[in-house]
């Protein structure tokens, strides 16, 4: 059993394969005999006054079996057992003669005694009597022990050992719990991930079956979603109205990659579900809001919050939902997904100076998120390593970004980063180690994946995602991790083969674009100016108006 995938009733699945092959066999045989006699093994039953309509008593199910592995027995076996019985009761008999002889012998013994007697002197007579009065005394204690004797002789009846038949059915009643046909009714439900017990079956233990075949029964069991689970654990779920005080209330997670389906069920023992969900209905966030490693699951109307505990969990647990189907959806840092050109990020490099992306306009800049424990790390390294070399004097950047999300494959400080790359010759930009998804990702991750958006959406599902960007500072093509760099060497050189676009040249604005482009305020004053300009040329007009008026007109007054 995974570390991805806990719980008791996968213990038991992974125990039943390393059985005794013939217990396996006596075993699956069983399970078909009670599916037929199911009528007649499974019937009502109460517990706590609760009634459980199939069901069965261990030492009714011991019993039951017994009687079919006797029949299964081979009639040579039975034979010889026949006859074993006969020989051991014809000891009993010979046994039972051995007091019969003995008290027929015992009063030719007292007759000799009685003669002897007659003839022996009269002064041990006494001595005679003594003896006989003592044997008496014997005789009575003998009398009172034999009923003790016969007590004991039936309490070791009682605590013989059971046949080889009984032992056999108790082991295939045992190992049917184990293969996930029955189940102890009384299982621990609220104790998680709790350890086996030294035997299922007892005699007063109830015991229900989980075969669809004999409960008929519709209901999402745990049982019925191991085939094809990826992921089963115990995880704290935001529910209730104090839930903002707590940690969450326990439930238990099943991800099942062949059904793409998520499932909730109150403990690791249920035998129904408490949510499921289609992963291709749905769609996975980071969410810090209510837990500090939250997973939020958004489906229609409906969304679960689960509480993860540790910031590697968080990421483990949101990668298997991606394995199963759901989408990602990015909530962080939206700012950078309106960016417009690469040129416009920044980011720090390993001795933390800020390196502004502008440094490589121009150039054709191959992105890729490295570590150094990963198993594509032999494959990656040398072969950007190549392309470097081959392509940096043509325009080619590769810009390397450590990330230690991925099962922390990058646990080195920078210095080991740097010391580990030396045995591949690699001479690229490397920058500080830092996420590549949820609250705290680089910027030019977030803004590289909503640009070129992934199978899982807007996120890095692994280590060695690559993006290349164009010479004009735009996205133009993501690669898989598992697409090794000289796989599209060719796209390199499609775009190492164009030039930049040129940058647009500023021109001087035609009159009227330019009127168009003041701003109202300069506008106002221009024709507030204009209303002063022709107020002050009306005003002389009117006083050379007057002084005209005034010269034409004297001579007339003054005329004679």
């Amino acid at each position: 059993m995974t570390d991805q995938v806990q719980g008791r009733v996968f213990a038991r699945l992974a125990l039943f394969p390393t059985l005794p092959e013939d217990l396996r066999e006596e075993t699956a045989a069983a399970q078909t005999l009670l599916t037929e006699k199911k009528a007649e093994v499974f019937t009502v039953h109460h517990a706590a006054l609760v009634k459980v309509p199939q069901s069965v008593r261990g030492k009714e199910l011991v019993d039951f079996l017994e009687k079919w592995v006797k029949e299964q027995k081979a009639p040579a076996e039975v034979e010889a057992e026949v006859e074993a019985e006969a020989e051991k009761t014809e000891e009993t008999v010979e046994a039972a003669a051995e007091p019969e002889t003995k008290a027929v012998e015992a009063p030719k013994e007292e007759e000799v005694a009685a003669k002897e007697e007659e003839e022996a002197p009269k002064e041990e007579e006494a001595a005679k009597e003594e003896e006989a009065a003592k044997e008496e005394e014997v005789k009575e204690e003998a009398a009172v022990e034999e009923p003790k004797k016969e007590e004991k002789k039936k309490e070791k009846k009682v605590e013989a050992p059971p046949s080889p038949y009984r032992l056999r059915a108790k082991e295939i009643a045992e190992a049917l719990v184990v293969a996930g046909f029955l189940t102890p009714y009384k299982d621990r439900i609220k104790n998680f991930l709790a350890e086996a017990p030294k035997e299922y079956v007892t005699d007063s233990e109830l015991l229900v079956p989980v075969a669809e075949a004999i409960t008929e029964a519709k209901d999402t069991t745990v049982w019925s979603v191991v085939d094809g689970a990826i992921y089963a654990s115990q995880l704290k779920r935001k529910a209730g109205v104090f839930s903002a005080f707590t940690q969450g209330k326990d439930v238990y997670v099943v991800a099942n990659e062949k059904t793409k389906k998520l499932y909730l069920f109150e403990s690791d023992v249920a035998r129904t579900c408490v949510a499921e969900y289609v992963a291709a209905d749905g769609f996975v966030q980071f969410d810090h809001a209510h837990f500090p490693f939250g997973v939020k699951l958004v489906h229609g109307d409906k969304f679960e919050l689960l509480n993860l505990v540790t910031k590697e969990a968080q990421e483990a647990f949101l990668n298997t939902l991606l394995n199963v189907g759901v989408q990602y959806r990015e909530v962080h840092n939206l700012a950078v997904e309106e960016v417009k050109s690469f040129y416009e990020l920044k980011d720090f490099d390993m001795d933390k100076k800020e390196v502004t992306m502008d440094t490589y306009k121009g150039k054709v800049v191959l992105v890729v998120n490295v570590s150094s424990k990963c198993g594509l790390t032999p494959i990656n390294y040398p072969e950007l390593a190549q392309l470097d070399e081959k392509y940096r004097e043509q325009g080619l950047e590769i810009l390397a970004f450590p990330c230690n999300q991925f099962l922390q494959q990058e646990p080195g400080t920078h210095e080991e980063i740097m010391e580990f790359v030396k045995q591949y010759n690699c001479k690229f930009q490397f920058f500080e180690k830092a996420d590549v998804n949820g609250a705290t990702a680089r910027p030019v991750f977030t803004y590289l994946k909503a640009k070129l958006p992934g199978s899982f959406g807007n996120y890095i599902k692994w280590n060695f995602t690559k993006f290349l960007v164009d010479r004009n500072g735009q996205p133009y093509k993501r690669f898989a991790p598992k697409e090794n760099p000289l796989s599209f060497e060719e796209d390199i050189k499609e775009l190492l083969a164009k030039l930049p676009d040129p940058e647009p040249v500023e021109e001087e604005p035609k009159a009227e674009e330019a009127e168009a482009a003041k701003p109202e305020e300069a506008k106002e004053e221009e024709v507030a100016t204009e209303k002063v300009e022709e107020v002050e040329a009306v005003e002389p007009a009117k006083t050379e108006e007057v002084v005209t008026e005034a010269t034409t007109t004297t001579p007339a007054v003054t005329a004679p």
